[in-house]
């Protein structure tokens, strides 16, 4: 059993954690559109761009709709370890930009 000094910060470390999920529930419920969202390129090229809650950023068809490429949480740079891009060769046969992780848990495809 913890006593004195390391005790103290183990419980002071428990609350900052718990408010800070609280903090974070709160804020995912009160913000409804992306932090950031613009269309990235010009003509056939172009995609949009979608920065939502927990940090995910997200590039996306702005013809189709379909999710190109998704980031792990808090690290826009690192392509989801679930996500599926669609292979074009396979189109048709289930293998559009499939991906478990999307805001609150649910699929984004």
């Amino acid at each position: 059993m913890e006593q004195g000094p390391s005790y103290l910060k183990t419980q002071a470390l428990k609350a900052a954690e718990k408010r800070l999920k609280q903090a974070a529930t709160f804020t995912a419920l009160n913000i409804k559109n992306p932090l950031f969202q613009k269309r990235m390129g010009k003509g056939a090229t172009s995609v949009f761009v979608r920065f939502e809650l927990p940090g995910i950023l997200s590039v996306i068809c702005p013809e189709s709709g379909e999710v190109l490429a998704v980031s792990e949480p808090g690290q826009p740079g690192n392509l989801c370890k679930t996500f599926m891009p669609t292979v074009p060769a396979l189109a048709g046969a289930g293998s559009g930009g499939n991906f478990q992780g999307g805001r609150n848990g649910q699929a984004t495809s």
